[in-house]
């Protein structure tokens, strides 16, 4: 797909302000620049405005590293590792200690079988001592080997932990922090999914969104993420698992709709769209209605197109018709002389 007017003006503008900041080209600081200035993560825009004329590197990768985590992975990873080899060289050290106090209960245990088994008549007091070394060591070993299972536990827990932050943060690569929704990694992944058979996509739609008002939310201070973050439930809400929805940037989303029923996608297209409109956008300071949130749609089922650059291409051109026609619209690629495409759609095809 070709890069739009608007994606080369706003590299333009990235790549513009990095130079007037002084900060250095790199593709983790322009990704850093890129989301401050889309509006995606208001909390990154206000972090990079108070850092003032100073802005080293070091600065930057701490931001980075909360924010984007996918360009940190190697310092996660070797951090972990370092975790896993230090728990680990633990449980060693654990299990040679008690080695050692196994061979030491054992020489215990031999000394008296020795008395004990001795053809001579034993003294009394020799046996008496015996039982008791017995007894204090076999003490001993029951505390030990308690407090060897603790400890074993407690490492144990913390590799459970280190896995936990290692999945956690693998799975936050494709997840959009603001909505929830995956982002444009996962719908990649997914895009490649369906054409990954030679010659033969899966059966299935998708579908690039936009709000209609997202400029004017934008333009009221502190509205933004709220917003996003109910049309993110509200799209979870909607979505079965086996489909696939995205926020790419801004207002712009995308879907991947796991079926080859057109009907179906547009039943649940048309309930998001009226879901959506019933989301209240109250301004944060006199309460009222800042906004009704219109959603136009671009659809394109796989069938109509050959590789995953075409039927993405097809699906903004559909958007864009959507948009044209005043926006809260539907357009389908394939259907012909429709603007805006109504519940009834199939009878324009």
């Amino acid at each position: 797909m070709q890069p739009t007017g608007n994606t080369v003006h706003l590299a333009l503008r990235v790549a513009t302000v990095m130079q007037q900041l002084g900060i250095e080209g790199l593709p983790r600081n322009y990704e850093l620049v890129f989301e401050a200035m889309t509006g995606n993560s208001p909390d990154l825009a206000r972090e990079l405005k108070s850092l003032g004329a100073t802005k080293s590197q070091k600065v930057l990768d701490g931001i980075g590293r909360r924010y984007l985590p996918h360009h940190y992975e190697g310092g996660l990873l070797e951090a972990r590792s370092g975790q896993v080899q230090q728990e680990l060289q633990s449980i060693l050290s654990l299990l040679d200690e008690e080695k050692t106090a196994l061979t030491r209960y054992g020489t215990v245990i031999s000394q008296a079988a020795r008395v004990f088994d001795s053809n001579e008549l034993p003294d009394s007091s020799a046996l008496k001592q015996s039982l008791k070394f017995v007894s204090s060591a076999t003490h001993d070993r029951e505390a030990q080997s308690a407090m060897l299972a603790s400890k074993v536990v407690e490492k144990s827990q913390k590799l459970e932990q280190v896995q936990r932050e290692a999945e956690a943060a693998n799975a936050a690569r494709f997840v959009d922090p603001i909505t929830g929704l995956g982002n444009r990694r996962v719908f990649n992944k997914e895009m490649a999914k369906i054409y990954e058979r030679s010659g033969l996509p899966d059966l299935c739609g998708i579908a690039f969104a936009e709000l209609d008002t997202f400029e004017v939310i934008a333009g009221v201070p502190n509205l933004v993420e709220p917003v996003l973050k109910k049309a993110g439930e509200l799209i979870q809400s909607l979505f079965g698992k086996d489909d696939l929805a995205c926020r790419f940037d801004r207002g712009r989303f995308g879907f991947v709709f796991r079926t080859a029923d057109e009907t179906e996608i547009m039943r649940l297209v048309d309930r998001l769209r009226d879901r959506l409109k019933g989301v209240s956008v109250a301004h944060p300071v006199t309460g009222k209605q800042a906004a009704v949130l219109t959603l136009s749609v671009g659809l394109c089922m796989s069938k109509q197109a050959r590789t995953a650059d075409a039927l993405m291409a097809f699906s903004e051109q559909a958007l864009g018709m959507a948009k044209a026609s005043g926006g809260d619209n539907v357009s389908i690629h394939g259907a012909t002389n429709v603007s805006q495409v109504p519940k009834d759609w199939l009878i324009y095809r």
